[in-house]
């Protein structure tokens, strides 16, 4: 010690020297060690000194260090001795100088008080105040301010502000003490007097514990519960009392003291994280919606409490205190929707901009918790509670009042696109009533123009508030379309500027299938990571392209009816939507998880087969293996663009090139059956019918049965054998034309009305006779699944049909969405007077239907059954208003043109996708499919059908040319009736193939063949070929003509 404290160094210095000297010290000494043969190593006495001399060194440092350690020890229980002794000396002063406060504030209230005596009692209380002990005295002085300043109003200037909080806090350490014999006037009274009817002293007082104190109070008052019911509790004047007074500031205005965000926040935290869970729920929710009011005083800073309300942060609490608390405020917010002056745009305004983001705020807080399972009694009572109040708050956004509410916010000129983004669940859901009002149109598109640069939508994030704004203008204008009647479309009632709009939508729906299927820089194939991105994308875009596709179809629906756009609009986008067909680029060959090598094919062979496959695909995804997913995730960008091109908007491609499209997948069926059926590709299904009961012979061959079911076979070549009415088989051999004639004739036969399968418009339009099964009984559906059957054969065969069938029939035979609404406007074609009845009862006043007494309930009669069917749940029970009555029209028309015959529709759809792909047809709009089955309505000529037909003469002669002449002279003067009857004689078909003639196969051909005057004239429907001798004159060649071509003798003529 004496060494090291000569030296002046530090301890830890001198071991450092110490130690760096013994090392080298050793070093050089070690090596003059003797070492024996034995291994035994001697040192001299020097180096036993030196070793001696290091371990009592290190036994010094270990005490050094020891006694280091020892005096900090002192020094520490010196402090803290000192501590105690200060804490100690000051708690004795402070108790002597609170008993002599005390005693001198107990002489002065002993003798006479005056205000001066007040004034000083309130000084000396502030300083000795103790809970238990001078409660008596704090409610004493209370008593003496308030009269004081009852007496005096200027009294109250007396007490300085710093006095006046002093005691306000010791009136909350009073009443956090509180039960429920306390009495509590003196205090609140004494608060409301001297603290909160100031703005800066109720924030400072709200910061000590006011509120906390407050409902501890009332907590008290209520008691502990007796169960744990859900149910509003009754209150008792006192809890009244006590409420009114907490809440005063809103509800009270001649005492309404304007309050900061803060004071808001405070309180809002103390009701939605201290109060216990009952106590909330059964009294202070209740008091809440019943009191408070858009209309009382500091609302507007209770709303931004609420919006801007900080859980996480700000509040400091725990996840499962967040949770809670986030439904509290929640709940709180939407009791208010009941409350809403619907006449007042400002309240509305205010309520609905501070509704719509703090739902967003909300619902990001409690998604990202991470709240653990409290399965306590406690914890589970919580967790009932909040799913209470949350399905109580989806159930106040989904009532009448609130759609009320909606309605009326979406028609102020302060509507915040926002706010309705926000809203769009809920929103979503009173869309027949929003569509109709112009701001909330208007408000959406021109935010959605906003963000467009030059004239070109940018889409952004999928999630980004235009593209939401998007969708909810696409739905919006979806029903103002579907709901008004061909007659009185109005272009600019629909909306503003309708033609730029549709335009713009038309190259936006196409702008979105790129982003969901973006070109690829080096693969023309999604694979890997790209593939994945691409799902996902997909799925993200789809609830915003569904909503552009499907108002772009509902105007193209309307279009095609009142040839309102100039032809050739919707396929006039100048962009290449199908880049996949007809291009013949090899893909790569690509290898599946089994070990199979798919087979080189190119990009138009690629397009057509998944085209064919991907509705299957779609519709029945789990039940695709492994393969096929993997087959189709190797589809081109460029396909896989084309291919959602024609499932959502194929009418953006041109009606032809559809058509070569569905010939093309017509093809590819016919090759795919041929080859699974080889041993059967000649042969063919053989069928004799009689001809005058061609229907039920079919029926029987070609029904739906479990076992033995032929259907298949419709895939074959089906060849017939007539027999005629003597029983005598006709002696034609079917080689096409026989089953062409048997097939026209079989169809005319099921749409033939006196059968009862089919009933006709006022126009004479066939649709589905909703009274069939009542006629027919248990066969009603395998009957019209049957049709189904041969519907699809005649699509199959690419054969038409002069039949006409009712637009909202065709709209649902081959729709692709079950739950598509039917239009108005169809309505038109099945009843005229209901269609103008409903037109009129949409422009009806309130007073006008009340006085109708209209419910959502229909009565019908189906031959004698009178019923009385809802048109949606309880119909019966709810009145129609002018809130619903467009909700009510929709319901009306889609029970008398869909629901009624749904059964019927859907056994004809089963049978005809047994056949060929129904989801094929979607491609076409109804009345394209209508030119599919029946072909166009006009009639040809004689120069067109000349143009595409080869006439032949058996013996060459130098009048042939004017034979021909007059041949076709012939033809063009027949009727339209004669024509089709014409047509039919030589093709087995009345009307011309949908491209024109030049689809024939094989050519039609005419053959003059030797001159005879009492033959008349053969065909060969088969090979479309007419036999006709070579009459004398014209009269005798239109006689001979018209004769055969409408005797009806089949083949007996051949």
């Amino acid at each position: 010690m004496i060494f090291t404290s000569n030296i002046g160094l530090n301890p830890m210095k001198y071991l450092f020297i110490y130690v760096i000297y013994n090392f080298y010290y050793l070093f050089f000494q070690m090596s003059f060690n003797f070492v024996f043969f034995n291994g035994d190593v001697r040192r001299d006495k020097k180096q036993e000194a030196m070793f001696r001399s290091l371990n009592e060194r290190d036994n010094f440092l270990n005490k050094l260090k020891d006694m280091e350690q020892k005096r900090e020890r002192e020094v520490k229980q010196t402090d803290a001795a000192k501590k105690i002794q200060r804490i100690w000396r000051g708690h004795r002063a402070r108790n002597a100088l609170r008993l002599q406060f005390r005693a001198e504030f107990d002489a002065i209230s002993e003798a006479q008080r005056g205000t001066e005596q007040v004034i000083q009692m309130s000084q000396l209380l502030v300083n000795f105040y103790e809970t238990r002990k001078d409660e008596e005295r704090l409610v004493m002085l209370l008593a003496e301010l308030v009269k004081s300043r009852t007496a005096d109003k200027a009294f109250e200037l007396r007490i300085r502000d710093t006095q006046r909080l002093l005691l306000a806090r010791c009136c909350a350490k009073f009443v956090q003490q509180a039960t429920e014999n306390t009495i509590f006037f003196h205090v609140f009274r004494y608060l409301e007097d001297y603290v909160t009817c100031h703005a800066h002293l109720y924030e400072a007082i709200s910061q000590l514990g006011l509120f906390e104190a407050e409902f501890h109070l009332l907590e008290a008052l209520i008691g502990k519960p007796e169960n744990n019911n859900i149910q509003k509790m009754s209150l008792t004047p006192r809890h009244l009392q006590l409420l009114t007074r907490i809440f005063e500031v809103f509800v009270n205005p001649s005492r309404a003291t304007p309050i900061s965000v803060k004071v808001a926040d405070r309180l809002l935290k103390t009701l939605c994280v201290n109060i216990t869970d009952l106590n909330f729920v059964n009294y202070i929710l209740y008091y809440i919606k019943d009191h408070i009011r858009l209309s009382c005083p500091n609302f507007s800073v209770l709303f931004e409490a609420i919006r801007s309300a900080d859980i996480p942060n700000g509040w400091k609490a725990r996840p499962e205190q967040i949770e809670t608390a986030s439904i509290r405020l929640r709940s709180i917010l939407i009791s208010f929707v009941e409350h809403i002056d619907k006449t007042n745009a400002d309240d509305l305004v205010q309520y609905f901009n501070s509704l719509g983001p703090f739902l967003v705020t909300q619902s990001a807080v409690t998604r990202d918790l991470n709240v653990k399972e409290d399965l306590s009694e406690f914890g589970r009572l919580r967790t009932a509670i909040n799913k209470h109040l949350m399905e109580s708050c989806e159930s106040t956004l989904t009532s009448i009042q609130f759609r009320r509410a909606a309605c009326a916010y979406a028609n102020t000129s302060k509507v915040s696109v926002s706010t309705l983004i926000s809203l769009k669940k809920y929103f979503s859901q009173y869309l027949d009533l929003l569509a109709s009002s112009n701001s909330f149109v208007e408000a959406l598109y021109g935010f959605i123009s906003s963000s467009c640069r030059d004239g070109h939508f940018d889409t952004g994030n999928q999630v980004s508030p235009k593209i939401n704004a998007l969708e909810l203008f696409c739905n919006c204008l979806t029903k103002r379309v579907s709901s008004v009647a061909d007659s009185d479309f109005d272009p600019v009632a629909i909306f503003v500027d309708f033609d730029n709009t549709v335009e713009f939508l038309r190259d936006t729906a196409i702008k979105l299938i790129h982003v969901m299927y973006p070109q690829l820089e080096n693969s023309a194939i999604y694979t890997g990571n790209s593939k994945q991105k691409m799902e996902k994308a997909e799925a993200e875009w789809k609830s915003v392209t569904e909503s552009v596709f499907s108002i772009l179809g509902a105007i193209y629906q309307k279009d095609i009816r009142i040839k309102y756009f100039p032809e050739g609009f919707w396929t006039n986008h100048g962009r290449e939507v199908l880049s996949g067909l007809g291009d013949q680029r090899r893909l790569p060959r690509r290898r599946l998880p089994n070990g199979r090598v798919l087979q080189e094919r190119t990009m138009d062979s690629e397009f057509v087969e998944r085209l064919s496959a991907i509705y299957e695909h779609d519709s029945d995804s789990e039940n695709e293996d492994e393969n096929e997913r993997e087959e189709n995730g190797m589809l081109p960008s460029a396909l896989r663009r084309a291919i959602c091109v024609m499932k959502h908007i194929p009418f953006i491609v041109p009606f032809m090139d559809r058509v070569k499209l569905f010939q093309r997948l017509l093809n590819q069926e016919h090759d795919k059956h041929f080859s699974e059926n080889q041993p059967r590709r000649n042969s063919g299904f053989n069928l004799t019918v009689r001809r005058d009961q061609v229907y039920m012979d079919a029926y029987e061959a070609f029904k739906p049965k479990m076992v033995q079911d032929k259907v298949r076979d419709l895939k074959s070549h089906v060849i017939v054998k007539m027999v005629n009415w003597a029983g005598m088989n006709e002696s034609g051999v079917d080689g096409g034309g026989i089953f062409r004639e048997f097939l026209s004739e079989l169809l005319k036969d099921a749409f033939n009305v006196d059968r009862g399968f089919f009933t006709e418009t006022e126009g004479k339009l066939l649709y589905p006779n909703p009274t069939a099964p009542y006629l027919l009984g248990a066969d009603c559906l395998s009957h019209f699944q049957f049709i189904g059957r041969m519907i699809g054969k005649l699509i199959y065969e690419r054969q038409l049909q002069e039949v006409r069938f009712a637009e909202f029939f065709m709209a649902q035979l081959f729709e692709t969405d079950k739950d598509k609404d039917m239009d108005l406007q169809h309505m038109k074609s099945f009843d005229p007077l209901i269609f103008k009845n409903l037109k009129v009862l949409q422009k009806m006043s309130e007073n006008e239907l009340d006085e109708l007494q209209l419910d959502f309930s229909v009565v019908t009669s189906d031959v004698g059954l009178v019923r009385n069917v809802n048109l949606k749940p309880n119909g019966s029970k709810q009145r129609v208003t002018v809130d619903n009555v467009n909700e009510y029209v929709r319901l009306y028309v889609n029970y008398h043109l869909k629901q009624r015959i749904a059964t019927m529709v859907a056994a004809i759809r089963r049978g005809i996708s047994e056949v060929i792909s129904i989801e094929w047809m979607s491609m076409f709009a109804s009345h394209e499919l209508q030119i599919l089955i029946a072909g166009y309505e006009e009639i040809f000529t004689a120069k067109d059908l000349k143009k595409h037909c080869e006439m032949r003469f058996a013996a060459e002669t130098l009048g042939d040319r004017q034979y021909e002449q007059m041949f076709w002279e012939v033809v063009d003067a027949l009727s339209k009736e004669d024509k089709m009857a014409f047509l039919k004689f030589v093709t087995g078909c009345s009307r011309a193939p949908v491209d024109g003639f030049k689809s024939l196969n094989p050519r039609m051909g005419i053959l003059v063949v030797h001159p005879s005057e009492d033959e008349l004239p053969t065909s060969a429907t088969c090979m479309n070929m007419l036999r006709i001798p070579r009459y004398s004159n014209r009269t005798k060649l239109e006689e001979k003509l018209r004769y055969a071509i409408n005797s009806g003798a089949g083949f007996e003529l051949a």
